[in-house]
């Protein structure tokens, strides 16, 4: 009987979130929290992917909501509880497949004459204008961390912060902050 009723509850409150009511969203919300929170605790434990556990937070309450929108009531055998967590757990599994990919993929390579004396024919000049670049980008790639240095390499190559943000998965606010580290940095250096 305690079942039904628990039921009988989700389902008015999936309709009433069906009919715009954002207080039973809520409280949908708050009592699977324990549920999107374990889905996503368990997906970033990964440390590669700890940084995004908001993202993924926030992926899996959208899923949540989307959930309520397709979930099927006239049928009985599954679950709303069962049927979020499969959601919830197919669309993180996709999420972090799409940032597993981003995450592995080559960073464009940034033209060599990119930061060459312009205006001049002589090759020697080119040439220790190379040497002098290639020294450099030994220099900064061995004072930044691995992230820094990926922002580093998509912010001079003309992107914006958002840009980064979004190419990295990140938030423009940690892209912001790391553009920040990197020019204390550089400016150390160069001194």
């Amino acid at each position: 009987m305690e079942f039904e009723k628990n039921s009988c509850d989700i389902k008015s409150l999936i309709l009433a979130v069906r009919n715009g009511d954002q207080e039973s969203f809520v409280t949908l919300l708050e009592r699977y929290s324990p549920l999107i929170d374990s889905s996503v605790n368990r997906f970033s434990l990964d440390e590669s992917f700890a940084l995004y556990r908001e993202d993924l937070r926030q992926e899996a309450s959208l899923v949540f909501y989307n959930s309520i929108l397709a979930y099927d009531l006239e049928q009985n055998e599954v679950e709303f509880g069962l049927f979020a967590k499969i959601c919830i757990h197919n669309a993180l599994v996709s999420q972090l497949r799409a940032l597993k990919k981003r995450y592995e993929e080559p960073l464009e390579k940034i033209p060599e004459d990119l930061f060459l004396v312009q205006g001049t024919d002589d090759p020697s000049v080119r040439i220790l204008e190379q040497e002098r670049i290639k020294s450099l980008y030994s220099v900064i790639r061995k004072n930044l961390s691995d992230f820094e240095y990926k922002v580093w390499q998509l912010y001079i190559s003309g992107r914006s912060a958002a840009q980064v943000a979004l190419i990295l998965s990140s938030s423009e606010k940690s892209i912001t902050n790391a553009i920040y580290r990197i020019r204390k940095k550089l400016r150390a250096l160069l001194q």
